[in-house]
């Protein structure tokens, strides 16, 4: 369980929804065929992006986030799985929305085909807005888990960290003391106190 739930797994399974969430968007979500008794209007097909058009833009910054999961601190890594939580959460309101009122997500694209505010016809939906929210669903669980789990991931040391600094174990050559010496100034210690 342990290997399953490291930052590695949580960020690759984000990156999987991000992915996922972004194959959806530039996949046809509805067509529209358009009852019109005086002119022929071709069938309008709307994809993911134009009926949702926040999906690629929260996708992308899941893709960001779950790759900086890997170098995060403590506090960044709470951060980074609220944002994504978010960003699930848009993903899975704007695939019910295309779901549960596809005329409202495609009604700009035919609204500028048609010229009319106004439209009558026939929707029909595909399965890419079930997918998104497939997407949003594995995003926001990623960002529970991480929320569940972060507190348990080793923290990487920085070779700035105060902390690094004082526990250096002291050189024994004459010219390693002299970079050493260095080192402390550049931490803000003097090296001829005698403290370490």
């Amino acid at each position: 369980m342990k290997k399953l739930t490291s930052a590695r797994n949580l960020a690759f399974f984000g990156m999987l929804g991000a992915l996922i969430g972004l194959w959806s968007a530039t996949r046809t979500w509805i067509t529209v065929d358009v009852v019109s008794s005086s002119v022929q209007i071709p069938q309008i097909v709307i994809d993911g992006a134009t009926a949702a058009a926040s999906v690629t833009a929260v996708c992308v910054v899941v893709l960001a986030g779950s790759l900086a999961l890997l170098i995060a601190g403590n506090l960044a890594r709470y951060i980074i799985a609220a944002i994504c939580l978010l960003a699930g959460a848009t993903v899975i309101v704007a695939g019910i929305g295309a779901l549960k009122d596809p005329q409202a997500a495609a009604s700009t694209v035919v609204s500028e085909a048609t010229g009319l505010a106004q439209n009558a016809g026939e929707y029909t939906l595909t399965v890419w807005p079930a997918v998104a929210v497939l997407a949003g669903v594995l995003i926001a669980l990623q960002a529970v888990l991480v929320f569940i789990f972060a507190s348990r991931w080793p923290t990487k040391a920085s070779k700035y960290d105060r902390q690094a600094a004082k526990t250096a174990v002291e050189p024994k050559d004459a010219s390693s003391r002299n970079i050493a010496n260095w080192e402390q100034l550049s931490a803000g210690e003097d090296p001829t106190s005698g403290e370490k």
